[in-house]
């Protein structure tokens, strides 16, 4: 087996190579190696190996490649990082209960937010519906046209260009629009979607915590 090695240093690199021992050489009986001996350490091997390497370059011209190979092995079993271990296998083991609750606590949450904007157009909804004219005529006039007599003079620019987004969705049919500072400053201001994603998390976790707490119980 070869490992080539850096005669300035003991870092693994391609300068010198240095030829373990076969398990029928001890005897001072020489034996031919092959291609499949070779072994490839990364950088970050390297790297990680050179303190090793420094207690035990001087002997490896005397290992077997079983040795090297086993003392690689410890290296690798005592440098394996820590795997987390799941708290909630017991009761979730394929995570599908936590996917469920996740996502109908995600998608809860929008409609929540959806709902709450349409009821706080739910007047101005009701206004564009009966206006003498077409609703969508209505709320162009009323929230865009400065010279209509309709126009909301009182009523911020910003807030107008909302008010006419939203009564438009609700108007034909689509999605409002979840990001409306006006519409949700009653119910405590708009949510990013890390709002979203810590909520939802927060609500599996009580789910989950519930489940071990009862499977306890029942011992």
């Amino acid at each position: 087996m070869n490992v080539t090695m850096n005669s300035g240093n003991t870092r693994f690199s391609s300068m010198r190579a240095v030829r373990f021992a076969s398990a029928k050489e001890e005897g001072g009986v020489k034996s031919n190696t092959s291609n499949r001996d070779q072994v490839t350490i990364s950088q970050e091997g390297r790297d990680n190996l050179e303190v090793m390497v420094d207690k035990t370059v001087d002997k490896l011209s005397a290992m077997t490649k079983e040795e090297f190979m086993d003392m690689l092995r410890q290296w690798q079993e005592e440098n394996q990082p820590e795997l987390e271990v799941d708290p909630y296998y017991d009761v979730d083991p394929d995570g599908s209960i936590a996917n469920k609750i996740y996502f109908e606590s995600y998608l809860g949450q929008l409609m929540e937010q959806e709902e709450n904007i349409k009821c706080y157009y739910a007047d101005a909804y009701q206004e564009a519906v009966s206006a003498p004219i077409d609703s969508l005529a209505f709320i162009t006039r009323k929230y865009l046209n400065d010279q209509s007599k309709y126009f909301a003079h009182s009523m911020p620019a910003q807030e107008r260009k909302w008010a006419f987004h939203q009564l438009s969705a609700m108007l034909t049919g689509a999605h409002v629009g979840l990001n409306d500072p006006y519409a949700l400053a009653a119910y405590g201001g708009t949510k990013t979607v890390d709002e979203l994603d810590k909520i939802a998390k927060q609500v599996v976790k009580g789910k989950l915590d519930a489940l071990i707490k009862e499977k306890k119980e029942k011992g």
